[in-house]
């Protein structure tokens, strides 16, 4: 028999509504019931963050460690770093802030 790290069972009584509730919940959160009683209990909420929005900005740090990466090789072999790498360099952070305030912004308008 498996050793349990929670070995108190407890029951717990629904209305319909209450335990539609907590079904709806756990369809949005990808949780079973257990998961969420647990997470209302220890942190008082429960929510669900979809990380699908962090593909493009996973994408555009991708493209800056590229680019850092070619700015470190041209600087190792000609002693020197160009203005415009620097630019692009922060048009590309810009761009990045810009994605996670619009996904950020999204996530939190999808909790109200």
């Amino acid at each position: 028999m498996a050793v349990r790290a929670r070995n108190n069972h407890i029951n717990l009584f629904l209305s319909d509504n209450e335990l539609r509730l907590l079904d709806m919940r756990c369809r949005e959160n990808h949780e079973n019931r257990s998961q969420v009683l647990r997470e209302l209990i220890v942190y008082g909420f429960n929510y669900y963050v979809d990380y699908d929005n962090l593909t493009g900005v996973v994408k555009e740090l991708n493209s800056i460690g590229r680019n850092i990466n070619q700015i470190a090789v041209r600087a190792n072999a000609v002693d020197s770093i160009y203005k415009s790498d620097i630019e692009d360099l922060r048009k590309e952070m810009d761009e990045i802030w810009r994605s996670l305030r619009s996904m950020l912004s999204s996530q939190l308008s999808k909790e109200q």
